[in-house]
């Protein structure tokens, strides 16, 4: 499954954790020498504050986002993993914070040494400068503050270590020995030379919401040699000979195969609002969790229908389609763009409901973008928007607790 399902170095899950454990005890060693729901806004007291600042506050689950982005840029992972990258990332300093209000430790340390394990976790190969910043971030702390905040971190860790655990069995990344299906109604590899399905195994992936990837299987697409099926061809030939400017530069704009991906992208979106609300260290990282899991499970959800219907592409039933982009080496139906931005942008209107629909409306046109684009019939991105609905209302109705450390409730 190559970029898509994994990242590309491989250890034992009891090698994962005895290298981060082993790698974050030396800190303190270095030192001694939400649920959908409106969000609070936050003063830099920590208080409720109507008038806070529209900025955020600089919470560690900030930061250590923004240099999640740069890891994931930095080492080109893909598409999912990138994606995998921050929903357990975020899903750990979630966790961390709950338990160091619980310990009454600080949050900030908590989020710092949970993020560092999992991205150590993940990105093997940066493990020294991952250590590095947060053994600065920690040393700059006044001594007064420093042991709450050590203290905060060994809670962070020992939360990572239990997410690890979940990461490392998730199914992410399970070998596919099946055979493409033959046939000019089925999806063939579009690649020079043809290559290998990406994702073809992702629908059996654990979720984090759903119980399996297959609750909101999408529907039969209409047969290959029908009217219908024709019509869907003759659309995207349609807006392909007559595609404009504006059209084009919404199918590049979303494309999304470089920097930090698709998923870097809304985690950038999703940080913007928290700091237009100005919240503070928890209600950021429920937030963020809160987000990124939708997003895997609206991953996971669509690779589940894309390989019971293998649809090929438009191109490959009408190769006069010009295309604006690259055709993505996997089926068609549904489109994962639909799902996933449109579940991130249900999830995130649900958090922000003063903004008014915005981010379902960009959810929606990086939907509509992969018809501009040439690469997808109307019908992917329609029941993609289905989906999307779906995954999301589930993933609000389990909500992430704010009492307990979240657990997937998928098998």
């Amino acid at each position: 499954m190559g970029a898509l399902c994994g990242h590309s170095v491989r250890r034992t899950p009891a090698a994962y954790l005895r290298n981060v454990l082993v790698v974050l005890a030396v800190v303190p060693i270095a030192l001694a020498s939400g649920c959908a729901h409106q969000p609070e806004r936050f003063s830099e007291s920590g208080t409720s504050d109507p008038a806070a600042s529209p900025w955020a506050l600089p919470t560690a689950t900030m930061r250590w986002n923004e240099y999640a982005c740069e890891l994931v840029a930095r080492n080109r992972v893909g598409q999912f993993p990138a994606s995998r990258t921050f929903a357990y990332l975020n899903l750990a300093i979630n966790n961390a914070i709950v338990l160091a209000k619980e310990k009454g430790r600080a949050s900030d340390g908590a989020a710092a040494g949970a993020a560092a394990a999992v991205l150590i976790y993940l990105f093997p190969k940066d493990e020294s400068e991952i250590a590095r910043r947060l053994t600065g971030e920690a040393a700059a702390i006044g001594t007064k503050a420093r042991s709450d905040f050590a203290g905060g971190m060994e809670i962070g860790r020992a939360a990572a270590v239990d997410v690890i655990a979940v990461a490392t069995t998730d199914r992410s990344s399970v070998a596919w020995a099946g055979n493409v299906p033959e046939g000019a109604a089925k999806w063939s590899s579009l690649a020079k030379p043809p290559a290998a399905p990406l994702g073809p195994r992702l629908g059996e992936m654990r979720p984090f919401f759903l119980v399996t990837g297959s609750d909101f299987r999408a529907p039969p697409p209409p047969a290959y040699d029908t009217p219908e099926f024709r019509a869907q061809v003759a659309d995207v030939r349609r807006v392909s000979d007559g595609r404009t400017s504006q059209q084009m530069r919404i199918a590049q704009y979303w494309e999304n195969l470089s920097g930090p991906f698709a998923a870097g992208l809304w985690n950038d979106v999703a940080r913007n609002a928290i700091s237009s609300h100005g919240l503070g260290e928890a209600e950021s990282a429920r937030v963020l969790a809160l987000v990124h899991m939708v997003a895997v499970d609206a991953t996971i959800a669509c690779h589940d229908s894309k390989y019971v219907y293998w649809l090929p592409r438009p191109t490959q039933v009408d190769p006069e389609i010009r295309l604006a982009i690259g055709v993505p080496n996997h089926p068609a139906y549904p489109s994962n763009h639909a799902c996933i931005s449109g579940a991130i942008g249900r999830v995130l209107d649900a958090q922000f409901p003063d903004q008014r629909g915005r981010y379902f409306a960009m959810g929606r046109q990086a939907g509509e973008s992969r018809i501009y684009a040439g690469i997808h019939y109307r019908i992917d991105v329609d029941e993609g928007l289905v989906m999307a609905k779906k995954v999301a209302a589930r993933a609000l109705e389990v909500g992430i607790p704010l009492d307990r450390p979240f657990v997937p409730v998928g098998r």
